[in-house]
């Protein structure tokens, strides 16, 4: 299905779900930065707990595009040029997008976690990872490195 049908046709649609791949997160997020001391936040703020939850999320922006057909024919090849092409469907770049959400998650809640191992608060770090993603490994490395920690 060409890119300005699916854009004309489902413009609000595709907005709203962008919105809401790009805040699902948020309230983990938040409570890392805010309460990080809490137990539930503990608890669910972990690499293998919430990320995989939210991976249910991508597999249902999978479907979904299967299911009405609109995502891309397979690449003929595998180069940039394909990989672009593929980027440039509204569905396709929502799961893309919602990967990067999930994959920044799972880097934030590792970073957490070392964070209360080594009794420390890191929001700054947070925020950057959750907007930024892997550059927020930065300054928390840089952190690590001015308390003395080892990378454990």
């Amino acid at each position: 299905m060409p890119v300005w049908l699916i854009e004309s046709v489902g413009g609000g649609e595709l907005q709203k779900a962008f919105y809401l791949i790009a805040f699902m997160t948020a309230p983990v997020w938040l409570a890392m930065v805010f309460f990080p001391k809490q137990p539930i936040v503990k608890h669910l703020a972990h690499p293998l707990v919430l990320p995989p939850c939210f991976c249910v999320v991508s597999g249902l922006l999978l479907w979904n595009a299967y299911q009405n057909g609109v995502l891309p024919s397979w690449l003929s090849g595998f180069g940039y040029k394909e990989a672009q092409n593929f980027s440039r469907q509204p569905m396709a770049f929502l799961m893309l997008f919602c990967n990067w959400q999930i994959v920044n998650l799972a880097l934030g809640t590792a970073m957490y976690q070392r964070a209360l191992r080594g009794k420390f608060r890191m929001p700054i770090e947070l925020m950057l990872c959750w907007v930024f993603g892997a550059w927020a490994l930065l300054p928390f490395a840089i952190r690590l490195l001015v308390r003395g920690e080892r990378f454990r």
